[in-house]
């Protein structure tokens, strides 16, 4: 995720059988056999790692429904790749080719000094690069067809009191590309074709819904891979868009708490939304919960950059390794169980009972 990686200190904490004593206070959210409060911390962000099995769907579904218990002025956001991360309360925003709602990839940051309509076309284009995989000259051409969608909306880079006009979409998108297409332009039917299974779907052609509820989950789980990523990455950095706008926080606790299970469907691209909300999330009351089943998709800047590590049990093929990213003995990660978790807040180090959501869910009933 990251293109340079950081190393971690030499591993200092072995965790044992938590006691009574070395609990975190009893504040905050409880996780099983311990308590994460997010107010003590360096950040909110967590990263968390368990095979197929390990309780990690279980884990952070707790996570989420605890949060919007226990601290209900937190906006918490869970974008689901799977269909399995459902919470009771929520208000559920299915994606799929029939559904009413989208996600606009041209909405603009509206920051005068990392914003407007050029910006956005480059960061779109350079996604669509990757996922799409376009060719150099079907990038070029992509960057005049956005740039034409906002100039026929009257969205100019060098008036920023254009900014806050209503954005295009890809219906826009795609009446340029049939525009040129009309005019003779072969490459435009070239780039049609690669931008096909977009238009196909409509959910970028579509309206984006009002994200003010307080539990809200996106769930992706019916799109292609490659739309989905860029639904994703394109919600999280409007997310990460629109904190950077209110200006920074005071105090640590954040605003808002986006989830993600399955870090290895994010678009791998430089200066990613999870770079970004990694880095200078906190500041700004954004904080990520980013979570794989394989060490291999979890960067060491952002295992490093997270006050909140968790650590299921994982293919005894990967024990090594997480144990060394994570820096928990190696015997203590192959010997874990299902909803068993080394967790590790700030400088404390402890072994925990996770109790699921499954058991949360009823015990409230």
């Amino acid at each position: 995720m990251f293109a340079r990686e950081k190393p971690l200190p030499q591993a200092v904490l072995s965790p044992n059988a938590p006691q009574a004593n070395d609990l975190i206070e009893e504040d905050g959210i409880r996780l099983g056999s311990a308590y994460w409060n997010p107010e003590i911390l360096p950040n909110g962000h967590i990263v968390a790692i368990g095979a197929s099995g390990s309780g990690k769907t279980q884990t952070l579904k707790a996570i989420s429904f605890a949060m919007h218990q226990t601290y209900p002025q937190i906006q918490v956001i869970l974008i689901d790749f799977h269909g399995d991360q459902d919470i009771a309360g929520e208000t559920c925003f299915p994606l799929h080719m029939n559904s009413d709602w989208g996600i606009n990839l041209l909405v603009l940051n509206l920051d005068p000094e990392g914003g407007g309509p050029n910006l956005q076309s480059i960061q779109v284009v350079a996604l669509l690069k990757k996922t799409l995989r376009l060719g150099p000259n079907q990038e070029g051409l992509a960057l005049e067809v956005l740039g034409e969608c906002y100039h026929r909306r009257g969205i100019l880079q060098s008036d920023s009191s254009t900014w806050t006009r209503e954005p295009p979409n890809f219906t826009d998108v795609q009446r340029v590309i049939e525009d040129r297409i009309e005019n003779g332009c072969k490459d435009s039917q070239k780039l049609q074709l690669k931008l096909a299974a977009t238009f196909i779907y409509g959910i970028f052609n579509r309206a984006q819904p009002e994200l003010s509820e307080k539990l809200i989950r996106i769930d992706l789980s019916k799109l292609p891979p490659e739309l989905a990523a860029i639904a994703a990455e394109s919600l999280a950095r409007q997310l990460m868009n629109n904190h950077r706008l209110q200006g920074e926080i005071e105090g640590k606790l954040p605003y808002t708490y986006l989830f993600i299970d399955e870090a290895k469907e994010m678009p791998k691209i430089a200066g990613s939304a999870c770079d970004r909300i990694i880095a200078d999330g906190r500041k700004y009351g954004l904080a990520l919960v980013l979570a794989s089943q394989s060490e291999r998709h979890l960067s060491l800047d952002v295992i490093g950059n997270s006050a909140t590590k968790i650590v299921l049990p994982v293919d005894q093929t990967e024990a090594k390794k997480v144990a060394r990213k994570f820096r928990f003995a190696e015997q203590k990660v192959a010997q874990l169980k299902p909803l068993t978790a080394l967790c590790r807040f700030g400088t404390q180090a402890q072994q925990v009972e996770i109790i699921p959501y499954f058991q949360r869910i009823q015990e409230e009933r």
